[in-house]
């Protein structure tokens, strides 16, 4: 394990070596499937497509599908397209069961989403359906089946790829109203049709895939986004969109802390009076899939969202402010917050900044521990957590310990 692998967490390729061997091991984990070649398929679609990012204004973009039906096996995707269904499983499902998925694509332009040809409507539409729909495929060559898949922290694990040379919907996709409504809307902009999206109850999984696949915005302004930069757009967007109507509630009066664990994922949350202020932290701990000795990483934010991408922590940041958030515009309270998350040598295999959504959420239904100070929250929680010291002198800590304007 070299130094920057925390840095680089197999995508960047920063000792040279091809493939990363890291996540060579995890591959060796996932259950075994017999090899075997297709040249054409029919399968469902979760629905869920891909745009990669590699050559950026020119991408391969395509739509994702299955080549186990949900009866053939039990790690067969979802239904829906979104991950968040699987929280709660064991991590070698959650991993598999996208592993299972085909992506077929076609090196496209960004712009081309102004006027799509026939594969990119077909991604559309899929990208368009609340729920499975079937895909038929035609690829160039042979698509191995069976071979190790693709793992990437941002998004959900990605199966065999393959170059497609035709693409169609069979059947008819259940595309909501509202979704069909706003994709028609061509002089909205794509951050007023996601607010939009959000009040109808589209999930941000759905909103993600709408925005990658060049639907959203106005028309002259429509691109393809590739699906890590859209599932992080996405969870920004939004809890921006929360912050704004947060921003102005009642503060709470006592120091919250809530606590939730998944897949050796252990989040502790504290929640103190006053105005909004963010910080996370990522330990990473010994013995973890990026670190053999241990490393802490964080980002922040004071008053208002941060316009800098927080490259630390990455989309783990955007996901977990997003849940946050949402809990403070459920029991209508505003607040500052501190976030601690450890994870642990068993989360073998990135699955996903959606574990982290997810978790906090989860967290944030719980009945939280209070406090009368931020020194008992965190006398609290220091013994709890893989590095004390650090969460002791972590930014969040030192700003609640001065003197501010707005507590005389």
């Amino acid at each position: 394990m070299f130094p920057e692998c925390l840095e680089c967490r197999g995508i960047r390729g920063m000792c040279g070596i091809n493939p990363c061997p890291l996540l060579a091991e995890v591959r060796s984990q996932l259950p075994v499937v017999e090899p075997t070649s297709i040249d054409e398929m029919v399968g469902p679609s979760p629905p869920q497509l891909f745009v990669g990012r590699y050559g950026y204004p020119d991408v391969r973009a395509g739509p994702s599908a299955s080549w186990l039906s949900e009866n053939d096996s039990e790690f067969a995707p979802s239904a829906t397209g979104d991950p968040a269904d699987l929280f709660g499983r064991p991590l070698e499902e959650v991993a598999a069961r996208h592993a299972n998925l085909i992506t077929g694509g076609q090196r496209m332009k960004v712009q081309e989403a102004q006027r799509p040809g026939q594969m990119l409507e077909t991604t559309q539409e899929i990208a368009m359906a609340a729920r499975s729909v079937d895909v038929e495929l035609d690829f160039a060559s042979p698509i191995r089946i069976g071979r190790s898949p693709t793992f990437d922290s941002m998004s959900t694990p990605l199966g065999p790829t393959g170059e497609v040379l035709r693409a169609e919907v069979v059947g008819h996709p259940s595309i909501p109203r509202k979704v069909d409504s706003i994709a028609g809307e061509t002089d909205l902009l794509a951050t007023d049709a996601m607010d939009e999206l959000s009040a109808s109850s589209i999930g941000e999984a759905h909103i993600s895939r709408l925005l990658s696949s060049g639907i959203l915005g106005r028309e002259s302004a429509r691109r393809l986004v590739p699906t890590r930069w859209s599932i992080t757009a996405t969870d920004d967007m939004l809890g921006k969109r929360l912050w704004r109507r947060a921003r102005d509630l009642p503060s709470i009066d006592k120091v919250l802390v809530y606590e939730a664990t998944y897949l050796d994922n252990r989040f502790h949350i504290i929640l103190t009076p006053g105005l909004w202020a963010f910080h996370m932290l990522e330990a990473w701990t010994r013995g973890s899939l990026w670190s053999d000795s241990g490393k802490v990483l964080g980002d922040w934010e004071e008053m208002e969202p941060r316009t800098k991408y927080a490259d630390r922590v990455t989309g783990a940041y955007y996901a977990a402010r997003l849940g946050v958030l949402e809990h403070m515009l459920s029991v209508g309270r505003s607040g500052a917050c501190l976030i601690w998350r450890d994870i642990g040598e068993g989360y073998w295999a990135p699955v996903g900044v959606w574990l982290i959504r997810e978790t906090v959420r989860e967290a944030m239904k719980q009945t939280p521990k209070q406090f009368d100070s931020l020194k008992e929250a965190v006398d609290y929680v220091g013994p709890r957590v893989s590095s004390s010291d650090d969460l002791r002198n972590s930014w969040f800590v030192k700003r609640g310990q001065q003197t501010r304007l707005d507590s005389f």
